[in-house]
C-alpha cells in the first residue's frame, strides 16, 4: 500500500514537469490568437513556466532524498 502511494506521488510530480516542459518547447500555447504583438504577456508567462519547472524540479529531487533517506 504504501508503494501506491509513493508512485501517486511521483506521478503528481512528473507529470507538471512534463507538461511545463512542453510548454516551453512549445510556445505558441502562452500567445493567445490575436495577441501576436503582446510579447510582455509572453515573456511574463514563459518566466512563470520556468519557476514553476524549477519549484517541480526541486520538489522531485526532495521526493527522491526522502526516498533515499528511508530506504
Amino acid at each position: 500500500m504504501d508503494n501506491k502511494y509513493k508512485l501517486l506521488g511521483l506521478l503528481c510530480i512528473i507529470i507538471p514537469i512534463l507538461s511545463a516542459i512542453y510548454i516551453l518547447l512549445n510556445s505558441n500555447i502562452l500567445i493567445p490568437k490575436g495577441y501576436d504583438l503582446a510579447i510582455d504577456g509572453y515573456v511574463i508567462s514563459r518566466n512563470l513556466m520556468v519557476i514553476f519547472l524549477l519549484y517541480s524540479l526541486s520538489k522531485l529531487g526532495y521526493f527522491f532524498s526522502t526516498k533515499l533517506k528511508q530506504d
